[in-house]
């Protein structure tokens, strides 16, 4: 035999050629040949075999066939829907199950019509060497290659399957390629095209996983009487749960994908979807890596087309989320990005996101941060970002162009950088069902370590701080939403924006117009500003704080007795501002002090002061009465007897009048100067009545501002 062995060219082969279980060990090849009959190689041991160019082959029977080097198919046109005892129930045009070929198998430019059913059906095939099914390959029918080990790459440029009646396309099924697959567009710019599901359940990749300007369509459901699981076949284009790739997966050109992606419980070195690709499942899940492990990146380009949910819950990516620039829109169940329980070491790139109809869900996710500038996330109602119970392992940056419409969610989640929300806009058009409040922004439980810049955020609908504790607080007090719950929010310290030295940070009169609009009552905010104010050295500020939370107690007086509690509150302000500044009253007790003097100084009232000693009556102006003197006092229009003599006080029988000292001991309590006791005015003389009960008003009201003054001391004492 020549070297290279047997070639048939331009032969019609009539009947069955059957070279079953034959050991030929010389190449054969049949080019541009025609067979009226299937081409039967089961069993057979060949050198190398091409079937090349030949217009007509009516199927290939090679069930465990032992081929040295390759199986060249190219150009050639198979038809036929063969049956054998692989399979039970489905027919196909070519039959490989069991095979080896220690080179390759080509398939260039070669068309098979499977009937509907299968094309190629190469269940647990071995190769030494590349399986290249290339250019104008055309397969009319599902391509199964159930457990095929290729020891080369898998190339698929150019190629176009198409299986209408199972809806599987390309069955890859726990494969072992030791290279690279590739369904790129070939040189003369023909896309490839699998129009049905391509299943990778459990395929192994040593190298890269190319995929450039393809179009993927998933078709219709699963068949009734299918084996395959209805769950996985629904409106999937591609289902390659534990997926495992040696190399990056990468989407680029203008690829189209209708349908979903199961990439999930993969192990994967990074999946890259290109500037100007889609993944189209409007309402369905568009790309699913739960539980998948990723060494590098998940990278969407900027452009690219996102329709359905992305998830990504419980999965391990080492490197970085980056969504920069993508669209985001159609999703299932109103999550755009299903992410909980994630851990992104790389942290998360959002900005310039476009993000429609959904939120991004990164609940009890681990995340090394969050990188959101210039994201547009739209979804009234509802929620846009969910940061729940993460932790974010450097800052949050919601800022430089952030919009946000709906509610961004912060709650109970641990940042270890800053939240920078600095020119980021929040709002939300009211109340929905994940937001019965109607808030844009809720950091309820969270802690934030670096700081929160929120100076020239624009927030115009509500915020919920409630419980949330942060290292500082760079605001400004004036530029808050007209609604915002801060209750038991805690802070160390306020800080004035970058650049603005003019900043009200620590103008405690802001402060106190802050935190008067505060949604309902709580003394724990003005307490806290107060703190943060006295532990700086603010000391006035934190007493003006302190006073303007007891105004607010009072305007938040209701229910019973309203009226006397607020009135009784209000002299407690006027007097000594609940307290905090006890040297009013002493003012108020020396304006008490004088003018109880000047009413003692005037001429009546001194008339009708009285002393006693041995039965002796004295006024200031000297004796009234001496003993065994008949007459009345003064009084009505009576007359008395006075015996005015040098010694108004009776030579020492009693203590002179002094109207100031008098005064004193009248008004303040616990100082005794016997002025009081000595000293009394007469009731039946003129204005005696009258200074009986100003005197008597006054020792009340001085007790009074006296008592005020010591429990003043008493609570400043408290709160210092």
């Amino acid at each position: 035999m020549h070297r290279h062995g047997l070639r048939l060219r331009h032969a019609k082969i009539v009947g069955s050629l059957d070279l079953s279980g034959l050991d030929i060990r010389f190449p054969l090849l049949f080019e541009d040949c025609e067979f009226d009959s299937a081409f039967n190689i089961e069993g057979a041991q060949l050198f190398d075999i091409g079937v090349t160019g030949c217009a007509r082959l009516p199927g290939l029977l090679a069930n465990g066939v032992r081929i040295r080097r390759d199986l060249d198919l190219s150009r050639t046109h198979i038809t036929g829907a063969l049956r054998t005892t692989a399979s039970t129930s489905k027919r196909s045009a070519v039959w490989l199950c069991e095979s080896e070929i220690g080179g390759r198998l080509l398939c260039v430019d070669t068309v098979i019509n499977g009937g509907a059913e299968r094309s190629i059906q190469a269940d647990s095939m071995r190769t030494g060497g590349n399986v290249r099914l290339l250019h104008e390959f055309t397969a009319r029918g599902e391509v199964r290659l159930i457990g095929a080990r290729i020891g080369g790459s898998l190339d698929l440029t150019g190629a176009q399957f198409e299986s209408p009646l199972t809806g599987l396309a390309l069955d890859l099924g726990e494969a072992v390629i030791e290279g690279s697959v590739f369904l790129i567009d070939d040189q003369f710019g023909r896309r490839p095209l699998i129009r049905g599901r391509v299943d990778m359940g459990r395929a192994r990749i040593g190298g890269q996983f190319l995929v450039r300007n393809a179009i993927l369509e998933a078709t219709g459901g699963v068949p009734v009487g299918s084996a395959y699981s209805r769950a996985r076949g629904e409106g999937t284009a591609v289902s390659a749960p534990r997926l495992a790739v040696g190399a990056e997966l990468t989407l680029e050109g203008a690829c189209q994908v209708t349908g979903g992606v199961d990439l999930s419980m993969s192990e994967l070195s990074s999946v890259t979807i290109g500037p100007e690709c889609s993944l189209r499942a409007p309402g369905g899940t568009a790309l699913d890596l739960t539980t998948a492990e990723l060494l590098s990146n998940l990278t969407l380009g900027r452009g690219a087309t996102v329709q359905g949910t992305t998830r990504l819950t419980n999965a391990r990516i080492h490197g970085r989320l980056t969504l920069s620039g993508a669209s985001l829109s159609s999703p299932a169940g109103g999550i755009l990005i299903a992410a909980q329980g994630v851990l992104l070491e790389g942290g998360i790139a959002l900005d310039d996101l476009h993000a429609t109809g959904g939120r991004l869900r990164f609940s009890a996710a681990t995340l090394g941060s969050v990188d959101a500038a210039g994201a547009q996330l739209v979804n009234p109602g509802g929620l846009t970002l969910s940061l729940q119970q993460a932790t974010v392992k450097g800052s949050v940056e919601l800022s430089g162009g952030f919009r946000s419409e709906g509610l961004v969610d912060l709650s109970r989640s641990t940042i270890e950088g800053r939240l920078e929300c600095n020119g980021g806009t929040f709002t939300c058009l009211g109340p929905g069902e994940r937001n019965e409040y109607g808030h844009a922004l809720e950091a309820i439980s969270a802690t934030i370590r670096g700081g929160m810049y929120i100076a020239s955020a624009s927030i115009s609908a509500g915020v919920d701080f409630t419980n949330a504790t942060t290292t500082f607080l760079v605001d400004d007090p004036g530029n808050w939403p007209p609604r915002f719950i801060i209750s038991g929010f805690t802070y160390d310290r306020f800080d004035r924006p970058r650049g603005n030295r003019a900043s009200p940070a620590w103008d405690h009169a802001a402060r106190c117009a802050w935190l008067s609009r505060h949604a309902a009552y709580d003394a724990g905010p003005y307490e806290q500003a107060a703190r943060v104010f006295r532990q700086h050295g603010y000391t006035a500020g934190a007493t003006a704080i302190l006073i303007e939370q007891r105004r607010h107690a009072r305007r938040a007086i209701n229910g019973k007795w309203t009226l006397p509690r607020r009135a009784i509150d209000t002299a407690f302000d006027i007097t000594v501002s609940y307290g905090y500044r006890p040297i009013r009253v002493l003012w108020l007790l020396a304006a008490l002090v004088i003018l109880v003097t000047g009413s003692l100084l005037l001429p009546a009232p001194q008339t009708a002061m009285r002393a006693t000693a041995s039965d002796t009556v004295y006024t200031p102006r000297g004796v009234l009465r001496a003993p065994g003197t008949v007459g009345t006092m003064t009084g009505g229009s009576g007359t008395a007897t006075t015996s005015h003599v040098a010694d108004a006080c009776g030579n020492g029988q009693v203590l002179c009048f002094n109207p100031l000292l008098y005064a004193i001991d009248t008004v303040i309590p616990l100082v005794s100067l016997d002025q009081r006791s000595t000293w009394h005015p007469d009731a039946l003389a003129p204005d005696g009545a009258l200074m009986q009960w100003w005197l008597n008003a006054a020792t009340i009201l001085g007790w009074l501002l006296s008592s005020i003054f010591v429990l003043s001391l008493a609570n400043l004492a408290r709160t210092v």
